[in-house]
């Protein structure tokens, strides 16, 4: 195949149209790659209690002595909203309380025991 061909006179320059093509796409896959990161966390003694909501409750008040259920401000102007625990990481027992096949909630509180807290009190 022709690197350079004419077409009605005018001559288009294919390899200039490759080189284009080459440098944009080694250019997104730098930017694809660019975010590729390893992070290793070795948790000692991590001990993880599967429970339900009533118990998870019931632990979490038996060791904050807050409820598991608090209703909180609306912060647009309409109704309160009522928020309530799924799920804590214990940071001095290095305990994970979550409910068993909540791979949602369990998983944010793997991050907590491996990154520690990381939001804001509420």
């Amino acid at each position: 195949m022709p690197l350079v061909f004419i077409a009605q006179g005018h001559t288009i320059v294919r390899l200039g149209c490759l080189l284009l093509l080459l440098l944009m796409f080694s250019g997104m896959l730098g930017c694809a790659t660019d975010g590729r990161y390893r992070e290793a966390y070795d948790i000692q003694h991590l001990n993880v209690v599967f429970l339900d909501q009533q118990t998870l409750h019931e632990e979490w008040e038996g060791r904050t002595g807050q409820s598991g259920v608090q209703f909180m401000p609306s912060h647009g102007g309409g109704m309160p909203s009522l928020k309530t625990l799924k799920g804590f990481f214990d940071f001095t027992t290095n305990t994970l309380y979550c409910p068993k096949w909540n791979f949602a909630v369990c998983g944010h509180e793997l991050h907590h025991a491996a990154l520690g807290h990381f939001h804001d009190k509420e």
